[in-house]
């Protein structure tokens, strides 16, 4: 089976973790050169250092630990957790290219909560961080629950020595204890993903219009803009396949610039190559009105 189907289309991998051992280094040295991308730099490891460390019990403390990721019984990454203090604890997360899209990352999230939150008594927050355009990390994190805390601007140096913002996650003790992080999403998921213009079926055009998606359970909320709208803004929620929401946005035209806002209904449905589409029916509060639809934007 091809490591590039579309999500809907590949069967999620039955996935557990342990600790690691010196043997695993060869192949978690491996893992981390295969996962190395710019958005997510690899730690640049030695085999032989990596397994002195691990025989020297370097990543089995109470201030940091590495976890194998097994998947389908074959390994498919590894997990660090650091400890800033006892009340809180980091993670960084590398998945094989052949297991990306099929539930590893939501997964293993959901099983280093349950460990370091029974484990670790004084522990009060599991966070983590995603670059701004690792849409697949982001969308792990939010479909195991963690909340979307910060934005931390040119906190990550990239390759080509710039600077990237990054997106905050954590998971609290009361998160893990009321359950959030078991619960499977409703619906659709939008977090994350960003949509543009397909076709405009009614109303005036929006050419170039590009729209990002943040969701938390059936809250969302999305920023957009396009040929003459900017700094366009929405809210609602999405029950099952349908977002009802309200808008505000700023008109530019020659003569200045005016703010709108209106109400909408969105259908959300997965076309057959896999992308979700959205059919967008608004109005605004002067009585204009229109359709659009609106298809995820895939990168590569």
């Amino acid at each position: 089976m091809s490591d590039r189907l579309p999500p809907a289309t590949r069967s999620r991998a039955e996935v557990h973790l342990r600790v690691l051992v010196p043997d695993d280094a060869a192949w978690v040295v491996e893992v981390d050169r295969d996962a190395s991308t710019s958005l997510a730099t690899g730690f640049a490891w030695e085999p032989n250092t990596l397994a002195a460390e691990l025989d020297e019990g370097r990543w089995a403390s109470e201030e940091r630990w590495a976890w194998a990721i097994v998947a389908d019984g074959r390994p498919g990454g590894f997990a660090l957790v650091v400890n800033s203090d006892p009340r809180a604890a980091d993670m960084a997360i590398r998945i094989s290219h052949a297991f990306r899209g099929r539930g590893v990352g939501r997964e293993v999230l959901r099983q280093l909560a349950d460990h370091h939150f029974q484990a670790q008594p004084e522990l009060q927050r599991l966070a983590g961080r995603a670059h701004e355009h690792n849409v697949p990390m982001q969308r792990a994190f939010n479909a195991a629950g963690f909340r979307m805390e910060a934005r931390y601007r040119d906190s990550f140096r990239q390759p080509d020595g710039r600077y990237a913002s990054e997106w905050g996650y954590a998971l609290t003790r009361a998160d893990w204890e009321s359950g959030r992080h078991r619960r499977d999403a409703q619906g659709y998921d939008l977090h994350g993903l960003t949509f543009t213009l397909e076709e405009t079926v009614d109303g005036p055009e929006t050419r170039g219009m590009l729209v990002k998606f943040l969701q938390e359970g059936r809250r969302a909320i999305a920023r957009y803009d396009g040929w003459d709208l900017a700094e366009g803004e929405l809210a609602g929620l999405l029950v099952g396949d349908v977002l009802r929401y309200r808008f505000v946005h700023v008109v530019d035209a020659r003569d200045g610039s005016s703010e709108e806002t209106g109400r909408g209904r969105a259908r959300v449905q997965r076309r057959g190559d896999g992308r979700l589409e959205i059919v967008d029916d608004w109005s605004d509060d002067r009585g204009g009105h229109g359709r659009r639809v609106l298809i995820e934007r895939r990168e590569g």
